[in-house]
């Protein structure tokens, strides 16, 4: 498996290298795919219709929202957790003006599944164990068969 990249260009406007151009690489996504999409792709190896993938994501999805409203976190098989965190203006120095009036909005968060090894390092679920980066435009080129 790869992912591709590209190289941007930034010109610095503060620090040691201001004024200068510099270069590093992001990663490239080659677009985004819908439910729709995903539940034909799942439904292809199993004997629900896309409309039964649907279906279910879509309660999946309800739910989610729903329990999340209650106060719970919800972990998301293999992928990790779902829960909502609150962006605050500021610290109080007394406990009694630590209210909900510190809350400036609250918005969903996600922690990647992961399992650690001995030496300390996370492998995150979400990414193959093995994954080789490609500058976008010199990816390898699928051979196609002429009949």
């Amino acid at each position: 498996m790869s992912k591709s990249y590209k190289v941007s260009k930034k010109t610095m406007n503060m620090g040691e290298k201001k004024g200068q151009t510099v270069y590093s690489v992001r990663p490239y996504s080659y677009g985004t795919l819908t439910t729709e999409e995903v539940a034909t792709q799942i439904a292809v190896e199993s004997t629900a219709t896309p409309a039964d993938v649907k279906a279910v994501l879509d309660r999946y999805a309800y739910y989610v929202k729903e329990n999340l409203k209650k106060g719970y976190d919800i972990e998301l098989l293999g992928f990790g957790k779902l829960y909502l965190r609150f962006l605050t203006g500021k610290a109080v120095e007394n406990e009694k003006d630590a209210n909900a009036k510190l809350v400036k909005s609250i918005i969903p968060a996600f922690r990647p599944s992961y399992h650690k090894l001995k030496n300390g390092t996370h492998i995150y679920n979400l990414i193959p164990d093995t994954i080789e980066l490609v500058k976008y435009g010199d990816e390898k080129k699928d051979k196609t068969i002429e009949p």
